[in-house]
């Protein structure tokens, strides 16, 4: 016997041990039809299953370590969302009746999860399905040519594995009345010609001063990674609507992630709201220093800088060793303002209680005083320090004849990227505005009287580029909604007519 033949023989032996599992499992599917021949795709269609374990025709055994990460949810309308260990992805499915079943194409994210058997296997078995059966319950998928069934079981619809976190706030300094409501919604926005459909929703009555943290739980296979989401919050009061967001915040699909950090505006025409008995915080903008206790260094060098529109920057140096950074945010009073909250934009808080004008001292993360003999006191400085960026000197930089690198649009901070950097550089000479929105080169004409500014005529090349086009798109739009500027040190930010902060911008170099 040679080499081929003895491997021919051995791969039919280990067929023949699977069909005795295939055929009890269509015996007890052809009995079922005879008693209900009047079966369709409908008892699949609104399911959602998880995976217990693949047997192949190999003697290959596999079962998963987390249930929930093997999922697939069988829509109505033939689609079909999966999730693949840290994978999510979408495709169709088709049935002409028990037991046939066959999938479409999947698209699935490319996300880089951690080594398993089953996360490789799958996404190259989802092909090859072409039958079914369902016994007590649980859904078996077979593969052609005998070459494996998966098990699975009801997913329990009532439990999501996953939810949108983040935080919102309002720049006012308002206390908000005992009927209060909070309420963030996940929306799936992708049909610009029809109204949002609402995914899921969180609610809180009295939530308190801001920040309002909050989780809007969903259930992965119905997010559809072709689609587009959002996150809008408002708070209400008497039916009446109090705050609201005024901009998109994208999360989950397009390479956004399940954190996200909300501005809300307050309504126009909305009832009129107790200010709060807080502890003003006067002759803004203002910094505060100080040096505090570092566990395995002399000390934490820390500068904070509050500004007058509730937004703030920091600065933290290790002494004795080189190294620096700097973080930013938004800050506000809470606890009738005994309270200094600083939330930065990576979901983290810092509070200080408000001694006085003049001093803030450090609390732990509940906001209570830490008991120790060391200094946890920031003390303020006698004239605002802008904190530089490194490489640039003191000082303010100026509007024109600067290189301002696009940091931030809207609410959410840019990347660094590999591509080349979204910027501006306002020419005086001849009101000429020059840089790049990441892939294009554009150019346009802007207007500056005093705090008022204005773009127009702007134009990109027509370079098409892999990444960075969705960016630079939005950057030219902003870029025409500007109506006024102010810079901090060397930060521009762009305000558009209600004043609300559409871009920022970090100046790289001074021509």
């Amino acid at each position: 016997m040679n080499e081929h033949t003895f491997k021919t023989e051995e791969a039919c032996m280990k067929s023949k041990r699977l069909r005795p599992i295939l055929a009890a499992l269509m015996l007890l599917f052809a009995t079922s039809a005879n008693a209900q021949t009047t079966e369709t795709n409908s008892q699949l269609a609104g399911t959602s299953w998880q995976l217990v374990k693949f047997e192949g025709g190999d003697d290959t055994r596999l079962t998963p370590d987390d249930k929930g990460k093997y999922t697939i949810a069988l829509a109505n309308d033939d689609s079909v969302s999966v999730r693949i260990d840290c994978n999510h992805g979408h495709g169709i499915w088709k049935s002409s009746g028990p037991p046939q079943l066959e999938f479409g194409p999947l698209a699935l994210t490319r996300a880089m999860c951690p080594a398993a058997p089953l996360t490789d296997r799958i996404p190259r078995d989802w092909q090859y399905v072409r039958s079914y059966i369902l016994k007590d319950g649980h859904l078996f998928l077979s593969l052609m040519a005998d070459a494996g069934i998966y098990e699975f079981e009801p997913m329990a619809s009532e439990s999501p594995s996953a939810a949108v976190t983040g935080t919102a706030t309002y720049r006012e300094r308002m206390a908000l009345p005992p009927d209060a409501v909070f309420e963030a919604t996940l929306e799936d926005v992708s049909k610009a010609d029809a109204p949002a459909q609402a995914i899921s929703r969180t609610r809180k009555e009295d939530p308190g001063n801001p920040p309002f943290a909050f989780e809007i739980p969903y259930n992965p296979p119905e997010i559809d990674p072709t689609h587009t989401y959002s996150v809008r919050a408002r708070i209400t009061s008497n039916n009446e609507l109090l705050f609201t967001t005024t901009q998109n915040y994208p999360v989950l699909t397009g390479g956004n992630q399940n954190q996200v950090t909300l501005l809300l505006q307050r309504s126009r025409g909305a009832p009129a709201v107790s200010s709060t008995q807080e502890t003003s915080i006067s002759g803004l903008p203002a910094t505060f220093v100080g040096t505090l206790p570092c566990a395995d260094c002399p000390g934490i060098r820390y500068q904070l800088n509050l500004l007058a529109d509730h937004t703030f920057i920091s600065r933290t140096t290790y002494e004795d060793r080189n190294s620096s950074f700097r973080e930013d945010g938004t800050w506000l009073l809470a606890n009738d303002g005994k309270i200094l909250v600083l939330q930065t934009q990576k979901h983290t808080r810092q509070q200080f209680a408000l001694l006085n004008e003049q001093t803030l001292r450090q609390l732990d993360a509940n906001a209570k005083q830490i008991e120790s003999k060391l200094n946890y006191d920031l003390r303020r400085a006698p004239h605002f320090l802008p904190i530089e960026q490194p490489g640039h000197t003191s000082g303010q930089a100026a509007l024109e004849n600067t290189h301002w690198k696009l940091t931030r649009l809207g609410q959410t901070p840019l990347s660094d990227s590999p591509q080349q950097e979204p910027y501006v550089v306002l020419d005086p000479a001849n009101q000429h505005v020059s840089g790049s929105g990441g892939c294009n080169r554009i150019t346009g004409t802007y207007k500056l009287k005093g705090n008022e500014l204005t773009f127009s005529r702007m134009v990109a090349t027509m370079m098409a580029c892999m990444q960075g086009m969705d960016t630079e798109r939005k950057f030219l739009k902003t870029l025409g909604d500007v109506t006024s500027w102010k810079i901090t040190g060397h930060t521009l930010q762009m305000f558009d007519d209600n004043q609300n902060a559409i871009a920022e911008f970090e100046a790289v170099q001074t021509r």
